[in-house]
């Protein structure tokens, strides 16, 4: 994908028309184009390139190549910062390129064609980082609240999405009262658990539609759902009260993950 988009450049500082310009792209057929010449000239800016998109992800609280719904995306960051060099290391790309990946992933825009328009968002995103107009990744999603009853998946853009969503936005795990960084992520084995259990739902016969959408599930260690078992919110919350926890500590922890007790 670099290796296509240097030559785009180059093209373009040539002066030729628009409608002529190489394609930038990373399908099977573009890889076998590749010559000895060009991955010895990209190899190691390229590593670079993927070593700042970790670093990047991680800020966002994406700590795992599973969380990724879409590896793709891991690959356009990689080329873009690639691109940008020591330009990235600033507050303002930062945050456009935070505002670029999360309106793909909750906007489900790499499910389909991701090649094509993974080599649209390498032009565009540069350009827009540059002063151009918004890409049309971010011009183009339609998030809607209703994905967050609809999406039941274990994994998938909006499923994981929300997840690191909660994390960066500085969630607490309930037990350990720690917020979850990348120590406690590995560490306490975080995933994303139900808030109301599925076995309270189904002593309940509650419709496994609504006990398994977003809504009900939060960032939790492995201890904490642990702790929770089979029991309602009622009656855990209580016992972690009894445990020690005072009631406005747990409602910081509670409102950490954007909920509430009435």
């Amino acid at each position: 994908m670099i290796a296509s988009y240097a030559k785009r450049i180059e093209a373009l500082k040539k002066g030729w028309n628009v409608d002529k310009l190489p394609g930038v792209a990373c399908g099977r057929a573009e890889v076998l184009k590749l010559t000895k010449e060009e991955y010895q000239k990209w190899a190691d800016p390229i590593t670079r390139g993927f070593e700042e998109s970790a670093r990047f992800l991680y800020n966002q609280k994406i700590f795992d190549a599973d969380d990724l719904a879409y590896p793709i995306q891991l690959v356009i960051l990689s080329t873009i910062f690639t691109v940008l060099g020591e330009r990235s290391r600033s507050f303002q790309i930062r945050s456009m390129l935070e505002r670029w990946l999360w309106c793909g992933m909750f906007g489900e825009i790499y499910t389909h064609w991701y090649e094509a328009r993974a080599g649209r968002d390498v032009i565009e995103v540069s350009e827009w980082l540059a002063g151009g107009s918004l890409p049309l990744t971010i011009l183009q999603p339609d998030f809607s609240f209703d994905r967050l009853i609809s999406v039941r998946k274990r994994y998938g853009a909006v499923y994981q999405g929300l997840a690191a969503l909660l994390r960066r936005e500085g969630a607490i795990d309930w037990c350990t009262g720690e917020e979850i960084n990348d120590v406690i992520y590995f560490e306490e084995q975080i995933d994303s658990h139900h808030i109301f259990p599925v076995a309270w739902y189904r002593k309940k016969g509650i419709d496994p539609k609504k006990y398994n959408c977003l809504i009900n599930r939060t960032p939790l260690s492995a201890k904490t759902n642990k702790k929770i078992g089979s029991k309602a919110p009622s009656v855990y919350l209580e016992e972690f009260k009894l445990s020690g926890t005072s009631v406005t500590r747990l409602d910081e922890i509670l409102r950490s993950q954007k909920l509430r007790t009435l």
